[in-house]
């Protein structure tokens, strides 16, 4: 297989294309029958054979670059994320949104580590309407959801690093705020997150 470092995320979310994936709603993504995420399908653009675990591995290796890169800048990129992301918080703002946004997805990931489906759907639904996560992306996480394959060791270090990617600067401080559930999740989080370094 190709090293992802030849890739651009374009080019990585555009290999999610070749997965024989059922999907009529943004969150409603099933890989097809008989299929699972070892399932070989020929890349065309790779010229080589390649697996959904092949794209998600390929997709950590962009994240980690990116945390790597963002040591130094302190700032992370979210490559695989947003389509019109600084149109969407400008014209949020225009109406008066004060919630960071960003939330959203960093909620998504966590209900998702924890395996609360039908919460992570939710979250991801409205990421997707309100962020403008790529369809690509949305695709992905929304097969993760309804496959329920978080246990996957890959799958679960996606979430994890891209959790890491959204992650608000103050997240701890509202541990307390947000209740019992929150705190739960976030650990879990926590604890996920101190295993990959």
């Amino acid at each position: 297989m190709k090293e992802s470092g030849s890739l651009d995320s374009s080019e990585i979310l555009k290999l999610i294309e070749y997965i024989p994936i059922s999907s009529n709603l943004p969150t409603n993504g099933r890989l097809a029958e008989n299929i699972t995420i070892d399932s070989q399908f020929y890349f065309e653009s790779l010229h080589r054979n390649g697996s959904l675990r092949d794209i998600i591995r390929f997709i950590n290796e962009e994240l980690e670059k990116e945390a790597r890169k963002a040591r130094h800048s302190r700032q992370w990129m979210n490559i695989f994320l947003f389509e019109s992301a600084q149109q969407r918080y400008i014209q949020l703002h225009e109406i008066g949104c004060s919630y960071p946004i960003e939330y959203l997805l960093f909620d998504f990931c966590l209900t998702l580590l924890d395996a609360d489906y039908l919460d992570a759907i939710l979250y991801l639904l409205h990421s997707y309407h309100i962020l403008g996560i790529s369809k690509s992306f949305n695709l992905l996480l929304s097969v993760i959801i309804n496959e329920q394959l978080v246990y996957d060791k890959d799958v679960k270090r996606l979430i994890t690093l891209l959790a890491k990617a959204i992650e608000p600067r103050n997240a701890d401080q509202y541990i307390d705020i947000f209740g019992e559930g929150f705190k739960k999740r976030y650990l879990l989080y926590k604890e996920e997150s101190d295993k990959k370094k």
